[in-house]
């Protein structure tokens, strides 16, 4: 049974200044996440789960990229050798003019009142915005990136391909061991499984056989996405009718879904209300609000929960998991 994880967004393999600032939010390994799913959920479905291949998807690298470094960010300083040059003019500026009128020059060169509230101010609120701004454009960044490079069915982007691939390999690989495939997806993994799910597979005939028997959307925006119409296959009449939601992805393609939310993390949304039948729950993790959008991943309990439900999906109560 190959077991894919689809991480979410500010993951960067290869950046490890992003790995220090998003370190405060309770980032959790590939190693931990993977040793968790072949102790818990492995043995659920394969009476070999040391053999069960479990395979990371990783799509950090095409990600956001920002052009100029930065400097859209307030918190940074803005061009910093030009600032340090205009420093030195007006410091030499200072120097000539105080040896012709050094009381003046002394005067004039002090900060006034409003000057210096200005500055406590600007480096109060610089120091509060800081540490957002090392996480939090980012975050941003990677979404609107999705939205704007996933492609469609006759071009999908580079993230949506890379995640099609790494399913193909899995899905081969299910079919070799006579084992279904299963998802686990964290944050906006889901929204690239979804879209992959109702959009993607459908409409690629190369595709088309490829199926998620079944997925854990962990700390996923599934829900929020569909409410604001920012799937490729959202209806354009959705919530016109309260009584009419939107139907889970066809059977084709998707078996068992498990949205899974927790209410301190405000990263994280119901898809219940929202989607026909699917199965919606939240999940205490633990944490804090800093750090509960990661803590599912970081929990025995979470996976326990995840097998469970994954055992009854598949019809199969009675196995267990590994202690």
């Amino acid at each position: 049974m190959p077991i894919v994880f689809i991480h979410g967004v500010a993951v960067r393999d290869d950046d490890p200044v992003l790995a220090r600032r998003v370190a405060p939010l309770g980032d959790v390994p590939w190693a931990t996440i993977e040793a968790h799913l072949r102790q818990h959920v492995a043995p659920v479905v394969s009476d070999d789960p040391e053999g069960v291949p479990i395979m990371r998807i990783y799509w950090g690298d095409l990600g956001a990229r920002f052009a100029w470094g930065g400097q859209s960010l307030v918190s940074r300083p803005s061009n910093p050798e030009g600032l340090e040059r205009v420093a030195d003019a007006a410091e030499q500026a200072a120097e000539a003019a105080a040896e012709v009128t050094p009381t003046i020059v002394a005067d004039a060169g002090r900060p006034t009142l409003r000057e210096r509230r200005v500055r406590g101010v600007r480096g109060a609120v610089t120091a509060i915005r800081r540490p957002l701004e090392d996480v939090v454009p980012v975050f941003i960044g990677d979404v609107m990136t999705y939205i704007a490079t996933r492609g469609t069915a006759g071009a999908p982007g580079p993230i949506i391909q890379r995640t099609l691939d790494g399913l193909e390999v899995a899905a081969f690989a299910a079919e070799s061991r006579c084992e279904p495939l299963v998802v686990l997806t964290h944050s906006m993994g889901g929204q690239i499984v979804y879209d992959i799910v109702t959009h993607f597979l459908p409409l690629m005939p190369e595709h088309r056989a490829l199926r998620i028997d079944y997925w854990c959307a962990a700390a996923s925006q599934v829900g929020f996405f569909e409410e604001l119409g920012l799937f490729l296959e959202s209806r354009p009449d959705r919530g016109h009718d309260p009584a009419s939601l939107t139907p889970l992805p066809s059977p084709d393609h998707l078996g068992g879904w498990w949205n899974v939310w927790d209410h301190a993390d405000l990263l994280s949304f119901r898809a219940a209300g929202i989607f026909e039948g699917v199965d919606d729950s939240a999940f205490f993790a633990a944490g804090s609000l800093t750090t509960d959008h990661n803590k599912y991943l970081v929990q025995p309990e979470f996976y326990r929960q995840f097998a469970e439900r994954l055992a009854v999906s598949l019809g199969r109560p009675g196995r267990g998991t590994a202690t």
